[in-house]
């Protein structure tokens, strides 16, 4: 299979391994601020509802 792959074939293979790389970072990025935020709500309760 690889081996009938022309130029263009594995450019594009490179440039999307590049995006897929690109956007699970964001992704990661945006799940930890999420998660953080998160966080932060829980322990804003938390001490609103301590006496």
């Amino acid at each position: 299979m690889f081996e009938e792959w022309g130029g263009v074939e594995w450019i594009l293979l490179i440039i999307n391994a590049i995006a897929l790389f690109i956007a699970g970072r964001f992704l990661v990025r945006k799940l930890r601020k999420k998660f953080e935020e998160v966080e932060k709500r829980q322990a804003f309760h938390r001490r609103m509802n301590d006496p």
